[in-house]
Order: structure tokens, then sequence, then C-alpha cells
């Protein structure tokens, strides 16, 4: 008897844990697909037959901060991959879970998220060490949700992708990967080089 009650006891604790568990949802439908800029400007949608990147190719990280937090103030508390599959109806799609449970959030906070995206060629796990990576492609600006409500127990949260409303204005409808290091940052490099043989020329 002594038994039952403290697996009863454990039984409710668990479950209220569960109740009370912030959850989001952390996937992208494919009329919202993740997209790469190559090195000659051309975007192409990840897992389809044209891009660089394909499927299974690229880690999605998903961020937390306090709502109206930016992206350097959030912790990283989810990865997925994208599809593995080929099929156009999940080409350029993610998914962590529709219904994500945030560790260290509540049921009922209102939180900011955001979706950063890297090459897994790097070898990088996290996002910071693929922005220092010499190779791959990575997602230099990521896609920021800002007033986003967790939901928990049975009550499924509310989609992150979308048009944003007023009534919905942390929606996002975006996310591009492009080449490591950036267009910009080799044409500012290679400037430079440029600047440095003029003026040695002219001395």
């Amino acid at each position: 008897m002594k038994k039952l009650a403290i697996l009863f006891a454990m039984t409710v604790v668990g479950l209220g844990t569960a109740l009370s568990q912030g959850t989001i949802d952390f996937h992208n439908p494919n009329s919202f697909p993740v997209t790469v800029k190559d090195a000659a400007g051309t975007v192409t949608t990840i897992g389809s037959a044209t891009s660089p990147l394909g499927p299974a190719s690229v880690r999605v990280g998903l961020f937390i901060g306090a709502s109206g937090a930016p992206f350097s103030a959030m912790t990283m508390v989810g990865l997925a991959t994208n599809s593995p599959a080929g099929t156009p109806l999940f080409v350029g799609t993610f998914n962590g879970g529709t219904s994500y449970s945030v560790p260290g959030h509540a049921n009922g906070e209102s939180v900011s998220f955001a979706f950063a995206a890297w090459s897994i060629s790097t070898g990088a796990l996290t996002y910071d060490a693929a922005a220092t990576a010499p190779q791959g492609y990575i997602s230099f600006t990521p896609v920021v949700g800002n007033g986003y409500t967790l939901r928990g127990g049975a009550v499924l949260p509310d989609p992150t992708w979308g048009t944003p409303t007023v009534a919905q204005p942390w929606l996002v409808n975006g996310l591009q990967l492009t080449a490591v290091p950036e267009p910009s940052t080799i044409a500012l490099g290679l400037l430079g080089v440029a600047a440095l043989l003029l003026r040695r020329r002219s001395k």
C-alpha cells in the first residue's frame, strides 16, 4: 500500500511538471522553406536538387530568451536537422517538434525565440562555432520572434511561422543561409588587398 502511494505521488508530480513545462512550435511548414544563397548570389531551397545544401545537411538551433531579448542574449534550447526527404512536401523544412518542451520555461511565459541555421559540413555543434568556421554556410542573421507565449499540457503551441499580424507579431517567415565567409566579407577583403597592391606600386 505504501509503495502504491509513493508511485501515485510520483505520477502526480510528473504530470504536474509536464503540464507546467512550456512548449513551442519548433518546425517550419514548406510554405516558408529555409533557403540558401551561394557565393554567386543564387538562391535555392535547402534539400532541392539544385541547392548546394541537400537533405539532412543543415542544423537548425532553437534559441529562447526573455521577451524582447536580442539574439545575443538568448540560449540554445533545441537542435534539429533539415528533412532527410527529397520529396517536395519536405524540401526546405525541419521538424524539432510541433509541441517542443522548452527546458526551464513555464507554460504561459512570454518569451522571444530565434531560429539559426548552419551547414553540417562545418562539423560545428553550435551556432557560434559555425560562425567562426573557415567554410560552409550559416544564417548570419537569425530570424527572431518577440512576445511569443509558451503553451503546455494538452494545449498546442501557436505557430511560429507565418505572416506577422497585429495579433501575432511574433510570426517569422524567412531563414536564409549564406556562404562562410559572407560574400560581402570576401569582397571587402579583396578590396583591401587591391588597396595594398596599389599603395605598393605608388611607392
